[in-house]
């Protein structure tokens, strides 16, 4: 009896041994599986911030995090690795303008169920189901979040407007800004200076103005299904002819026909000019940037621009930037689960101030960003995380609380197959209007010629 009782003791103890070695080498196999990773803009901001963003990002999910972030052209990245089959990537960003085009190819794969299965994802308080709608192809998922999209509105230099006194407490119409315009140019003799800049040739700096019409930008579809180009119209002929005035009295900078935005932005931060539109966020980048010279001689602030009929602002909200995984993904689990994460709040914490201990310290719930993560500007992917259940530990930068204010009168433009064209017309016909080299009439009329052409409207 007692033989076959250590026996029997023998079998239990072995079998004990293998369950828990089984559990170690499951639990050992999902921290060897890797997440392969293709960013862009998410991630740290050089060789070493972005070992430290893989390394928490590694622990917040428990598997190994691989990103590759190319060095430049990342589309052409992109797209070269998909024809490539994939090379093993398991997540890919890319934004909502390209959704389209990727769903097309099949590139992506269906996440409608996977999205519906996770208690994160689908948690309405967590990511509003009108956030979904807004991404999805005849209604399926195909991607997940990067970061809550915010909008352009108008940035004013007050510091400049108190400087010169100026009455600036109404805003709402083109008259207001005209007459806003007229005071800086009459009293800011500084060579070079032009109270309004503007950049014709991307059109979304636009919309702010527009509104007075209560006309939106874009291609905008009805529902049933009928394309039309509001700006286009007989009805867009003010804005166009005020735009044409301010070009004509040099009170819109001449280089508005060609600047990008990175020339805007310089100009504004050097008070070369006052009013420019702009992303929320960098109304606060603005004032950061400004180092002694916020807020007394620059400050920031945060415009609706003009309002329609009804008395509301409308505003330009950004296009998603999105996660897809690749239909060729070896590893959805482990994307399911990134994209899980960068909807907490551990996660939030990672897109936007960054790693701990690398970009920041938390001391008692104290927390201090370091050098580096000074230097990052709290974004690392995503200054405001996707999650409406989201704190952000640091206060944001001056003036964005302010500017976030006119989110509810933004909205996205559509994103159609004919968006290039669409862009390439009216910006062509934008610049010689303004130029003077066409009435107004005569530029939105063969404006519109060219859109039915291309059959951008129907």
């Amino acid at each position: 009896m007692k033989m076959k009782k250590m026996v029997l003791i023998f079998l239990c103890t072995a079998l004990l041994v293998g369950v828990l070695a089984g559990c170690g080498n499951a639990n050992e196999a999902k921290e060897k599986q890797t997440v392969n990773i293709l960013t862009s803009v998410t991630g740290g901001k050089d060789e070493e911030g972005m070992k430290a963003f893989a390394k928490e990002l590694s622990q917040l999910t428990g598997y190994k995090i691989n990103m590759i972030k190319p060095a430049d052209d990342y589309n052409t990245v992109l797209m070269q690795k998909l024809k490539a089959g994939g090379e093993n990537l398991d997540l890919i960003y890319f934004d909502q303008s390209q959704l389209p085009d990727l769903v097309k190819q099949g590139a992506l794969q269906d996440l409608t169920g996977k999205v519906k299965d996770s208690k994160i994802l689908s948690n309405n308080s967590i990511i509003p189901e009108k956030e979904w709608n807004n991404i999805k192809i005849d209604g399926k998922i195909y991607a997940s979040f990067n970061k809550k999209e915010i909008e352009r509105v108008v940035n004013v230099n007050e510091g400049m407007i108190k400087k010169y006194n100026i009455d600036f407490s109404q805003e709402d119409t083109l008259d207001d800004y005209y007459h806003l315009f007229q005071q800086l140019k009459e009293k800011n003799k500084t060579q070079g200076f032009y109270p309004f800049n503007v950049s014709l040739s991307l059109l979304f700096d636009l919309q702010p103005w527009f509104a007075s019409e209560g006309l939106k930008g874009g291609i905008v579809v009805d529902q049933d299904g009928k394309k039309t180009v509001p700006w286009s119209t007989d009805e867009a002929a003010p804005v166009w002819s005020w735009l044409r005035k301010l070009y004509k009295e040099g009170l819109m900078d001449p280089d508005a026909l060609t600047d990008t935005t990175k020339e805007l932005r310089n100009k504004f931060q050097s008070s070369q000019t006052a009013v420019v539109t702009d992303w929320a966020a960098w109304t606060g980048l603005y004032n950061v940037n400004a180092g002694t010279s916020y807020p007394n001689a620059f400050k920031a602030v945060a415009h609706g621009g003009t309002k329609n009929k009804e008395g509301a602002y409308m505003l330009t909200r950004g296009a998603a930037s999105l996660w897809g995984i690749p239909a060729t993904s070896k590893n959805v689990d482990g994307a399911m689960k990134v994209l899980e994460t960068f909807a907490t709040q551990k996660g939030g914490d990672l897109l936007s101030i960054g790693a701990k201990g690398y970009d920041y310290t938390d001391k008692d719930g104290k927390v201090e960003l370091t050098e580096k993560g000074e230097a990052a500007g709290k974004d690392h992917g995503a200054p405001f995380p996707i999650s409406e259940q989201y704190k952000s530990p640091l206060p944001y930068n001056p003036g964005v609380d302010e500017a976030l204010g006119f989110l509810k009168y933004a909205s996205t433009e559509s994103y159609l197959p004919e968006t290039t064209d669409y862009t390439t017309i009216v910006s062509k016909e934008a610049i010689k209007m303004v130029k003077g080299e066409v009435s107004v009439d005569q530029g939105l009329k063969e404006m519109r010629e060219s859109l039915k052409a291309k059959q951008v409207v129907d």
